[in-house]
C-alpha cells in the first residue's frame, strides 16, 4: 500500500472505533505491518489514515526495547487505543539544549520539536481469535513520543499542527547530505 501525503484529506479524518473483526480487518493489518516493514529505516509507526483507511482505528509500531537496535526490533499493532493516563505537563524533550525532533512519513523531509508527555499509559484492544480483548501497557520517552504522534493520526492531528499552535521551529531535511536546516519561512505547513 502506499503513503498518502498532506494534504490529503484522509489525514483530517478521525477514525472511528472498531467494533468488531472480520476477514478484512485481518488482511488490512498485514497490509499496514508490511506497509511500515518496507519504509526506510526511519519509519517507526504508520496509522490507518496514512494509508488512506480512516475508517480503521489502528496502528502500527516497529521499535525496539533497546532503543535504536534494529535487531531488537518488532511489530505491534494497537486497536481502539486510549490514553488513560499521563505523567507530568507535555515537554519539548528532557534536554532543552538537544530537542527530540518528530518527523512523518506522511510529511516526508519536514521535522520540528513536539510537546508531548513524557509516560503514558495506553489501552487497547488485540485480537483474540475472532475477538478483541483490552490490554493496557506504560510507554515512556521516545516509545511514548511514537504512541501520541501514532494516536494523532487517529484523530486527524499531525505534528506541524503543533509547530503552527506553539510557534515552534520547523526543519527541512537537505536530500542529498541528510541535514536539517531550520525554515525560515513556515509557509508550508499552512497546506496541511
Amino acid at each position: 500500500m502506499d503513503i498518502i501525503t498532506a494534504p490529503h484529506q484522509s489525514l483530517r479524518q478521525k477514525a472511528p472505533e472498531l467494533k468488531r473483526v472480520d476477514a478484512k480487518v485481518l488482511e488490512f493489518i498485514k497490509e499496514l505491518e508490511a506497509t511500515l516493514l518496507t519504509t526506510s529505516k526511519r519509519g517507526v509507526g504508520l496509522a490507518a489514515p496514512q494509508i488512506d483507511r480512516p475508517k480503521y482505528r489502528i496502528f502500527t509500531t516497529y521499535l525496539s526495547k533497546g532503543g535504536d537496535d534494529e535487531r531488537g526490533r518488532q511489530i505491534r499493532t494497537f486497536i481502539n487505543p486510549r490514553l488513560t493516563k499521563v505523567w507530568g505537563d507535555p515537554i519539548l524533550g528532557p534536554d532543552e539544549d538537544n530537542l527530540p525532533l518528530e518527523g512523518c512519513l506522511s510529511i516526508p523531509s519536514l521535522y520540528g520539536p513536539v510537546p508531548r508527555y513524557q509516560k503514558v499509559r495506553l489501552e487497547y484492544d488485540v485480537i483474540d481469535k475472532e475477538n478483541l480483548r483490552t490490554e493496557a501497557d506504560t510507554f515512556g520517552g521516545f516509545f511514548a513520543r511514537v504512541i501520541q504522534h501514532e494516536l494523532d493520526h487517529l484523530n486527524g492531528i499531525l505534528f506541524t499542527d503543533y509547530i503552527k499552535e506553539y510557534d515552534l521551529p520547523l526543519y527541512q531535511e537537505n536530500p542529498e547530505t541528510g541535514k536539517l536546516k531550520e525554515m525560515n519561512d513556515r509557509s508550508i505547513i499552512e497546506l496541511f
